[in-house]
């Protein structure tokens, strides 16, 4: 019987503290969303059964979940939960949760993503993910929202939100990254529908 390694963070890891969330007027994002055929039910089972490193692969050239590593004792689920996340590229991010809500027919979890160790990422502040599921009869809609907060003093935030949040809309967030997104849209279907 051989042993699992448990992750560690990578040498010189210093966890920072969750940037204070900004206003909707700073932040660029995007949203793709999914029909899964299958009841609400079975969807958040699946997906609660399903590691995050299958629900998001790498693509478009950008990478996926390796690996993660809980950050606090509450692990990554409970508002406050917080995880290191481990890329497939050898990059990481930091991940906190700040709402989970689950009722009988819809499901709203949002998180924070900060800490960027990719030199792509340079330019963002932080990241806000949005993860919303309802129930549709025997069907579950899955929308997913991604949006970012340039830095001021980068290209392009420092063309100020209107100008550089288009220029990373169009470079960005309408190419690789809504491609990236819909993969792991394609995944969570794949395992909730499996």
């Amino acid at each position: 019987m051989s042993e699992v390694a448990v992750r560690q963070p990578p040498p010189g890891f210093v966890e920072t503290p969750r940037p204070p969330l900004a206003g909707p007027e700073k932040l660029v994002g995007r949203v793709e969303q999914v029909v899964i055929d299958r009841p609400f039910a079975q969807v958040v089972a699946a997906v609660d059964a399903t590691p995050l490193s299958a629900r998001h692969p790498a693509a478009s050239g950008l990478p996926g979940v390796a690996d993660t590593l809980a950050l606090n004792p509450q692990g990554f689920g409970p508002v406050g939960g917080r995880h290191l996340v481990f890329l497939t590229d050898g990059t990481t991010v930091i991940e906190e949760v700040i709402e989970n809500t689950r009722t009988d027919a819809a499901w709203r979890f949002r998180y924070q993503v900060w800490g960027y160790t990719t030199p792509a990422a340079r330019p963002l502040r932080y990241g806000l993910g949005d993860f919303h599921y309802v129930a549709e009869g025997d069907r579950t809609r899955l929308a997913w929202t991604y949006s970012f907060e340039l830095k001021g003093d980068r290209f392009p935030g420092f063309l100020g939100a209107g100008l550089g949040g288009a220029l990373l809309k169009l470079a960005f967030l309408d190419g690789p990254y809504a491609r990236w997104m819909r993969a792991g849209l394609a995944a969570i279907k794949a395992a909730a529908e499996t």
